[in-house]
């Protein structure tokens, strides 16, 4: 007997505009629009996986839908034990992705596991609502490749002219005040977000603060970035 698993979806990536099915890590996901009265919504037949597989194969595939749009996708979740897929009746707050009739989408799990463990931070870093963690979710992409201290410093500092636009403008303006800024950006940043202990700390409630970080969190995301493209070779199309 089928038994579906039927999950609401939150973001503005790609999204079908009529039902489809596509093949990702083996199985088969119905993808469904969202309408008047319900999310876009993902749907998985269980004959096959169990729920906790099927519940982690869709954060697989919306953190590529998040990597390749650059865009946050949430898991909404829902409910199983249903016979047909059944549509995810809407919140009272949603987003939708761009629709297009055509969904080319031929993206398989990523073989490497830094791979897959960079976008599911990466997707973590989009939706988290918290300017704070949302900055320490990138850094631990940065943390993938360089563990101790110094080795994250010099990997910044390596990296840093590698990076442009509102990244780069904001590394412009902080020359002006720090004289090392790969080392201001891992203790005031990564290490003031981390720990309560000592200074530097960030005060989640110092609106000083939160815009500081909102503005250094443009260089440690495309720091992240570049490293998944380069390091890792992850593609940013759903073409494959």
């Amino acid at each position: 007997m089928d038994n579906w698993l039927n999950v609401g979806v939150k973001g503005h990536a790609t999204w079908p505009t009529e039902d489809t099915i596509i093949h990702f890590g083996g199985h088969e996901l119905l993808l469904k629009p969202g309408t008047k009265n319900t999310e876009q919504s993902i749907h998985v037949n269980l004959k096959r996986i169990s729920n906790h597989d099927a519940l982690t194969l869709i954060n697989r595939f919306l953190s590529i839908l998040s990597w390749c749009d650059s865009s946050p996708m949430e898991n909404l979740y829902g409910h199983s034990g249903s016979p047909v897929p059944i549509p995810i009746p809407r919140c009272n707050t949603r987003a939708f992705g761009s629709c297009i009739c055509q969904y080319p989408f031929f993206r398989n799990i990523e073989p490497d596991p830094k791979a897959r463990l960079a976008l599911a931070l990466y997707r973590e870093a989009l939706i988290v609502k918290s300017i704070p963690f949302s900055f320490l979710s990138y850094f631990k992409i940065l943390n993938i490749f360089w563990n101790r201290s110094n080795e994250i410093i010099e990997g910044i500092r390596q990296t840093l002219f590698e990076i442009n636009g509102q990244a780069l403008e904001r590394v412009i303006e902080l020359q002006k005040t720090e004289s090392d800024i790969p080392r201001y950006l891992y203790e005031s940043g990564r290490c003031a977000i981390a720990h309560a202990y000592s200074d530097p700390l960030v005060d989640p409630d110092d609106i000083v603060e939160l815009r500081r970080l909102s503005q250094d969190i443009w260089v440690i995301r495309a720091i992240a970035e570049h490293l998944i493209e380069t390091k890792l070779s992850v593609s940013r199309s759903i073409l494959g």
